[in-house]
């Protein structure tokens, strides 16, 4: 008895290092992309419609990956997703380094957001299958963390080493992917929640209610609204004089807040059924939009990147946590709460460019702000929508 809970507890705690160790070298990965590109395209001559152009058209392609690569996995295996994926982001990545203009970085960071696409809905689809009943949220928040930690330190890096030489970032960026095959291959793979109960059913943490809804809708604003300022900030913190530098580490704190809201949601069930916390990260993404058209400090920039990203981060942990909590067609959610990713940061990246070329540097934030407002309002709607139908049903 004691040698089965020690067992039970040994892969309790790997499943739960895995979880952190696997997403925070894949989002470093990704980060020393995301925030090394518009600096490098930008040395390259890349105007902000072009800068936009980087992130719409990848996320475009990226879109039918997620939506696929999910219930693919739930067919053919996570790992069979997972690994190549994993690869093909290594080689497009340490690819970048080398490129000579702004038109070869397109096709290559286009491959390294597919394999994002290809990549986390089946992670997190992994997770769960690994996550026995009461361990979700608990896996899950280790899984937050580490994609913002690893996230926000290669984010907070990659302006600086890419100062210092080009390929820098991406070499790095390519090391950390290959790193996370390693992990896989050395991973066993019995799945945990796809083990029957003794009764022959697979518990269940219930309905997410009106809540997943909502919960989507700020996890689309906020990748909408992060995508915006990593795309068009550099253009705008460049012409105001900053160093690449000082703007990798702004657009890094992004990431900064990401961990802070995830480190809050994960903190305990405190936000679970509740709305109120999901229309305030609406509420700040609508403040860190304000501020960052009206601001010229660096400090103050610092503060409403922080902010954003916050309240990314409480939306994203909502919305993954209500995707999964039913542990039923896992691979289809995972695949729907990636898709908005690639949704938010598609039409963020094309309304961000388009307003910063055709209106002023400045606009791209009056459009954050904008569709925050609407976000709160559709929210507020459509919860007063949903407890109205609930009540008239328990009177009838």
């Amino acid at each position: 008895m004691n040698f089965h809970l020690l067992m039970a507890n040994s892969y309790t705690v790997r499943t739960r290092i895995f979880s952190f160790a696997v997403p925070a070298c894949m989002d470093g990965m990704i980060n020393c992309v995301q925030v090394g590109l518009p600096l490098l395209a930008i040395r390259f001559g890349a105007s902000p419609w072009f800068l936009g152009m980087l992130g719409w058209s990848s996320q475009l392609v990226r879109f039918p990956l997620c939506l696929g690569s999910g219930a693919l996995s739930d067919k053919v295996g996570r790992t069979r997703v997972i690994i190549p994926a994993a690869v093909l982001g290594a080689i497009a990545c340490g690819a970048i380094g080398f490129t000579h203009n702004r038109y070869q970085l397109l096709p290559f960071y286009i491959l390294v957001v597919a394999s994002m696409g290809a990549f986390y809905p089946s992670l997190q689809a992994f997770i769960g299958d690994h996550s026995p009943q009461g361990q979700l949220r608990k896996n899950l928040s280790a899984f937050n963390f580490g994609w913002t930690v690893g996230g926000s330190i290669c984010g907070l890096i990659a302006g600086y080493l890419l100062s210092k030489s080009q390929p820098l970032p991406f070499a790095l960026g390519a090391a950390l992917a290959f790193v996370v095959v390693g992990l896989f291959l050395s991973w066993n793979r019995v799945p945990v929640a796809s083990k029957h109960s003794e009764n022959g059913i697979v518990p269940t943490d219930g309905g997410p209610g009106p809540f997943l809804f909502i919960a989507r809708t700020g996890h689309f604003l906020g990748f909408f609204a992060y995508s915006v300022a990593r795309l068009q900030f550099p253009k705008l913190g460049i012409q105001m004089g900053m160093s690449e530098g000082t703007v990798g580490l702004l657009i890094g704190l992004m990431l900064v807040g990401q961990a802070a809201g995830i480190f809050i949601a994960g903190a305990g069930p405190w936000w679970r059924g509740k709305l109120w916390p999901q229309i305030l990260s609406q509420a700040m993404a609508l403040a860190s939009g304000v501020m960052a058209f009206l601001v010229s400090s660096p400090l103050l920039f610092a503060a409403a990147f922080l902010i954003q990203g916050t309240a990314l981060g409480i939306a994203y942990t909502g919305a993954l946590y209500y995707g999964l909590q039913a542990r039923t067609k896992m691979g289809r959610n995972t695949g729907i709460h990636e898709s908005l990713v690639a949704s938010g940061n598609f039409v963020g990246s094309f309304a961000g460019g388009a307003a910063a070329q055709f209106i002023s540097l400045r606009a791209p934030y009056l459009v954050i702000a904008g569709c925050s407002l609407a976000a709160i309002i559709v929210s507020l709607v459509f919860y007063s929508h949903w407890t109205d139908r609930i009540d008239r049903t328990d009177r009838h």
